[in-house]
């Protein structure tokens, strides 16, 4: 869980994440995003093979506050000059602390932290359900087998933003 190809969430959609000017600050967010500690290596091109469908991010340059590689500047969504071959990975030290979202695909299990949140390890996936379209809705977590929803106990529009982004909704 704690090492392989980066993948990332956007409107709907799994795609890369391209290696042009990647470092390992940009390693140090996606591991602590995933709760996996710290980035202890940057594997070679190609060691948990190529991804398939969209590439996301190119150009990523974190500066190594950010809670989220998605907080991270790129050329922004979708923008890139890459192939498959040049996918992004990383080895995290495996520390494993509580995270909410996300989904193995091929490679990387992605996810992002909601802000101030704790107890959460293991959900699998997020959801917005019961709104007119896949961007609203009564926020649900796919944990152990089943959706549960989330209690609005300080609740604030800062998670409620990760959210958003994570489901790629802005």
């Amino acid at each position: 869980r704690c090492q392989g190809r980066v993948e990332i969430l956007y409107n709907g959609s799994w795609g890369t994440v391209c290696d042009d000017d990647w470092d390992i600050v940009d390693a140090n967010v996606v591991c602590r995003q995933l709760g996996c500690g710290h980035a202890i290596t940057l594997p070679a091109a190609m060691t948990f093979g190529q991804g398939s469908g969209p590439i996301f991010l190119d150009n990523v340059d974190c500066k190594g506050w950010e809670a989220a590689l998605s907080e991270c500047w790129s050329h922004g969504w979708g923008i890139h000059n890459c192939y498959h071959y040049e996918d992004v990975a990383v080895v995290c030290n495996g520390n494993e602390v509580g995270f909410l979202g996300g989904k193995e695909s091929g490679g990387f299990l992605w996810s992002a932290r909601l802000g101030g949140c704790r107890g959460l390890g293991g959900a699998q996936d997020i959801r917005l359900v019961s709104g007119p379209d896949t961007c609203q809705g009564r926020v649900e977590i796919f944990y152990r087998g089943n959706w549960g929803t989330v209690c609005d106990d300080d609740w604030g529009l800062s998670d409620a933003s990760v959210v958003c982004k994570q489901l790629g909704c802005g």
